[in-house]
């Protein structure tokens, strides 16, 4: 009867602590250029926007201005007949994610809802090179948890198969049903 090593697991401990160390470094990576953008945000030229039309303003759907990162807003008129609108008939928003600012009419006071306005703000220039850079970066680095899933999907599935092969594969070899280890 000949003898036979029974063969180990395959040891997927370094792939795991692998994958591991390398979600800690890009997570680090994107808090840094998310900390490095936000920093060099406030300290960007503003440029003023005067009379941009926001079409259809209702409280039921926030309207967008065009450029993100709004620093200040001056006013918003009735864009048919310019009377200015007071600031307790609206509230502004602006996302701390991606710097898109929204208006949206107080419900209760039915001011001009459902028509255009006109709004004159100011907005932070992020097309500067210190601010841009760190951005890029940030949102690279942020869209890397989309693969790290598929990395870790992958891997498992990697992980699955070998203990299938390694069970199943030497089955049956060279004259000797059911072989043995």
């Amino acid at each position: 009867m000949e003898t036979q090593i029974k063969k180990s697991a395959v040891d997927l401990t370094d792939l795991a602590i692998g994958l591991i160390v390398l979600g800690i470094i890009v997570s680090i990576g994107a808090t840094i250029m998310i900390t490095v953008r936000d920093a060099r945000l406030t300290s960007l030229p503003t440029v003023l926007t005067s009379n941009e039309t926001l079409s259809g303003v209702n409280d039921s759907v926030p309207s967008a201005y065009t450029n993100k990162w709004v620093s200040s807003v001056t006013r918003f008129t009735n864009a048919t007949d310019g009377v200015i609108i007071p600031t307790s008939n609206y509230t502004t928003s602006i996302s701390e994610v991606d710097g898109t600012g929204h208006v949206t009419p107080v419900a209760s006071s039915g001011y001009f809802s459902g028509q255009d306005w006109n709004v004159t703000y100011n907005w932070y220039n992020t097309s500067k090179p210190d601010y841009k850079v760190a951005n890029d970066a940030a949102v690279g680095l942020g869209e890397y948890g989309n693969w790290f899933k598929i990395i870790v999907i992958v891997g498992v599935a990697a992980v699955i198969l070998a203990l299938i092969f390694m069970a199943f594969g030497n089955r049956g070899g060279q004259g000797n049903p059911g072989g043995s280890y």
